[in-house]
């Protein structure tokens, strides 16, 4: 073992109200603290400040892409970025939770070797991922565009955009800047792709207002976004001391993956990283697999109305959802404490916060969400409102239920949350398909809210099954 010290982070003594001033008294971020919900919101309201830029300039790109190309090739360029992300999703590992379960301890106690091992890893999975990525994209692209709602136009842009995929397999740096506390930092790289699509849409009348030429402008974006992130991460392990001997070592990686040391040295962290896969891919039948199916069922057009609904739900969701993002590492830092208490504390204390949240959204989307939805599309279409509202009321009830996941996860009962999202998938895509045939684009909403509702309650029992089964470790709490 290393006897490298990690210094204190963060090194400088942050300014006061930032988000590294948890940590100025020189222990790390996320030290198990009693005030974990205090840090939540302070990193939520550090999120909430990249939101507040990236939202409105969101819907100012679907709005002037709408404008410039209609509902149709507007439509065409969403099913493409909704195959390539349903790809993308479903070969990720989501390699940030392995950071964050394995990595944090060994960074706790300074031993840079086995944070290195752990990082690697991680970065070996996000490899695999967008290699396998890009592979299943271009056959699928090829194979199965007709079946895919692909009319003949789309083909020679879609093998093309499929090469994004490769750009969203980028977990490793999220984990990064997450486990350093480095909110700030996610929520600036988060404008990054909107910031590019924006751009873009503004040169189309330059360069020829097509789906093609927004497609591109759109895989640029990915491109960007994924390298910016990357950048960052980097940055702040190297300010932190936490790159040294990271190139010397790194041949490691080989005899770690092929002699199968690194499951020999942390228990578990090939069936965490396989499940956490799994978990991802099964909960893509509420985003982008919606969008695909939408779009091969009722077209483009559709689809394209769906996507804005789903972003304007979402968006105005956003402040509850990103609580979850906040909740992670102070579970990670809890558990590894063994502070079992305080951590089912917190996830009850967050539950009550983000149902009051989710209230506030359903009164301000009640006033504003179809006045803004129909500004975006330029029309008053009652089913493009419908479904928003529908959407809406799951993302509520996704929020009022989002400590769950990260408790089952935490606790290491991936397996648990996997079973959850099987069991709703069952139910779900059958309803949805159901609903699409009888009530149109109209049935997506309920099919939606039922699906989400169901989950919800899953979860709500896994974690109370969890709960009753652990035996409080020692030492005891405080």
């Amino acid at each position: 073992m290393s006897a490298f010290t990690p210094p204190p982070l963060p090194q400088a003594t942050p300014a006061p109200g930032s988000p590294d001033a948890s940590a100025a008294d020189g222990a790390p971020p996320f030290a198990g603290g009693r005030h974990g919900l205090r840090r939540i919101f302070r990193n939520l309201g550090v999120l909430l400040g990249g939101r507040a830029i990236n939202a409105p300039l969101s819907l100012l790109h679907a709005s002037l892409a709408i404008r410039l190309l209609g509902g149709y090739d507007f439509g065409l360029v969403v099913m493409l970025y909704a195959f390539a992300r349903t790809i993308g999703d479903l070969v990720d590992f989501q390699s940030w939770q392995t950071l964050l379960q394995y990595g944090f301890r060994p960074l706790a106690d300074g031993d840079l070797r086995q944070f290195h091992r752990v990082l690697r890893f991680s970065l070996a999975l996000d490899l695999i991922g967008g290699v396998a990525g890009v592979t299943i994209a271009l056959v699928a692209s090829l194979t199965l565009g007709s079946t895919l709602g692909w009319p003949p136009a789309l083909h020679p842009i879609g093998s093309i955009y499929c090469l994004s995929t490769i750009f969203m397999a980028a977990a490793t740096p999220t984990g990064v800047l997450r486990i350093l506390n480095r909110f700030d930092l996610l929520a600036v790289q988060g404008t990054a792709a909107t910031t590019v699509r924006l751009v873009g849409t503004l040169v189309l009348p330059l360069v020829g207002a097509s789906f093609t030429h927004l497609a591109i402008a759109w895989m640029l974006a990915e491109a960007i976004s994924c390298v910016l992130l990357f950048g960052l991460a980097w940055r702040e392990l190297r300010k932190k001391g936490l790159t040294r001997d990271f190139w010397r070592t790194t041949p490691d990686i080989l005899p770690d993956l092929l002699r199968r040391r690194i499951g020999q040295d942390f228990p578990g962290i090939w069936r965490f990283a396989f499940v956490t896969n799994a978990n991802a891919t099964l909960s893509l039948v509420f985003s982008h697999a919606t969008t695909l199916i939408v779009g091969s069922r009722l077209g483009p057009t559709s689809a394209g109305y769906y996507r804005i609904a789903s972003q304007m739900a979402a968006g105005i969701a956003k402040p509850g959802t990103l609580m979850q993002q906040t909740l992670y590492p102070e579970m990670a830092a809890l558990w590894r404490d063994r502070a079992i208490g305080r951590m089912y504390r917190l996830a009850l204390h967050t539950s009550l916060a983000a149902g009051g949240i989710g209230c506030l959204l359903i009164a301000l989307a009640y006033w504003l969400g179809a006045p803004l939805l129909a500004l975006v599309i330029g029309t008053h279409d009652r089913a493009a409102v419908t479904i928003m509202l529908w959407l809406l009321g799951a993302e509520v009830i996704a929020i009022c239920g989002l400590p769950l996941e990260p408790l089952l996860m935490t606790t290491r009962r991936a397996g648990a949350v996997m079973i959850s999202r099987c069991v709703d998938m069952v139910f779900f895509l059958p309803t949805l398909l159901i609903f699409i045939r009888l009530y149109g684009l109209n049935g997506v909403g309920p099919a939606t809210v039922g699906g989400m509702l169901l989950l919800i309650l899953l979860q709500l029992g896994l974690v109370f099954r969890a709960h009753a089964a652990m035996t409080p470790p020692a030492p005891a709490e405080s």
